[in-house]
């Protein structure tokens, strides 16, 4: 059943029964998440929620819950903080009143994602063995086939095992199209993510210009944000930075989850154009870092101080290196693997170390 078509017989009956104005909420709530107006979805949310208490019916509460999570879990990164509410979700997803819910599927993305925002590296094994069990159950002609195609490639990327990830997004590819179906925004960006991963920066570029040509009428800004992000990150390995810089500086208003795209894609620039590297990076670092250390993304914390504490030292910005340091050591401890984690920090440590004045040094 698609469940848009399910959902707006359902609306109607609502309507007809005078819970109007409780519906028009929900319309909106998912207005405001299609355009990224995360704090405006979020406010809305306990209206949305009663009615589907209210009402009694399963599948929506299911599918009041899935686009709960894709604002918190998809749009701002959330980890720690969303995860009980998560794993709740997906227990009541999997009752017998809500298990044939088109949507129930949605939520074992939902449970996916939020433990790649805890610890993608950590949890990939089981964020794997997951999607596996999943896939068995799903033809390729439904969309969320390749919705859970996308996050078991995120996961072989997050396992170091990125040419597993094309093989497996190949064969997938072949599922999805002999099935007559599409290929979904997603399939293109875990597959340029995994070239980039590659240092494949044609072939990616290859796979943008389908993912352009692809484009039709309107797109939601959830999907332009998600796809010139991608693009800046694909011209800056390519060296063409003017246009990935013009990309870069196009799009101010991003989202946790592009924010960090944005981070990557400067990180390559910087290399050619150290004169960017000034305070108004420092700015959106601290934002970035703080954000995701408030939302329990213990992982991209530590990857994100990576990126920040050489730029930092590199402004000689002693201090914003030594916090993002220490920051990220508070995070060590909540990993469900090190996967080379602490490591990292003692490399970074020493970078510190080297460029401190004698008897400041960093606390190993």
């Amino acid at each position: 059943m698609d469940i848009w078509s399910w959902l707006g017989k359902l609306k109607a009956e609502l309507r007809e029964s005078g819970k109007g104005q409780a519906v028009d909420s929900l319309d909106r709530m998912l207005q405001h998440i299609f355009n990224l107006e995360v704090t405006q979805a979020q406010a809305l949310l306990p209206e949305v929620k009663a009615l589907a208490k209210t009402v009694g019916n399963p599948w929506l509460e299911v599918f009041v819950g899935h686009w709960e999570m894709r604002n918190r879990v998809g749009s701002l990164l959330e980890g720690e903080t969303a995860l009980a509410q998560v794993v709740t979700l997906f227990e009541r997803a999997n009752r017998e009143d809500a298990r044939q819910c088109p949507q129930s599927v949605c939520v074992t993305q939902d449970l996916v994602s939020c433990y790649a925002n805890v610890d993608g590296a950590g949890w990939a094994e089981e964020r794997i063995a997951v999607c596996d069990e999943t896939l068995q159950r799903l033809d390729p002609s439904r969309g969320c086939f390749s919705c859970i195609s996308y996050e078991k490639a995120d996961a072989l990327l997050d396992d170091g095992r990125p040419e597993d990830a094309l093989a497996f997004l190949d064969e997938q590819q072949g599922k999805i199209l002999a099935a007559g179906q599409p290929t979904y925004d997603c399939m293109h960006e875990v597959r340029i993510a995994t070239l980039l991963q590659l240092k494949r920066p044609e072939q990616a570029w290859t796979v943008m210009a389908e993912w352009d040509a692809g484009v039709k009428g309107h797109e939601w800004p959830t999907e332009r944000q998600q796809r010139m992000m991608y693009k800046a990150q694909v011209l800056a390995q390519l060296k063409q930075d003017d246009e990935a810089l013009a990309l870069l500086l196009a799009e101010d208003e991003l989202i946790p989850r592009y924010r960090l795209f944005r981070l990557r894609a400067l990180e390559e620039l910087l290399q050619r154009a150290p004169e960017r590297n000034t305070q108004a990076l420092a700015d959106l670092l601290q934002q970035v870092i703080e954000q995701h250390d408030h939302h329990g993304a213990h992982r991209i914390v530590i990857q994100v101080a990576a990126m920040s504490i050489p730029l930092a030292l590199q402004r000689e910005d002693l201090a914003q290196a030594r916090h993002h340091l220490k920051l990220a050591r508070t995070h060590i401890g909540q990993l469900r693997r090190d996967r080379g984690a602490q490591t990292l920090l003692e490399s970074l440590a020493r970078q510190i170390d080297a460029t401190s004045p004698q008897g400041e040094k960093s606390l190993r």
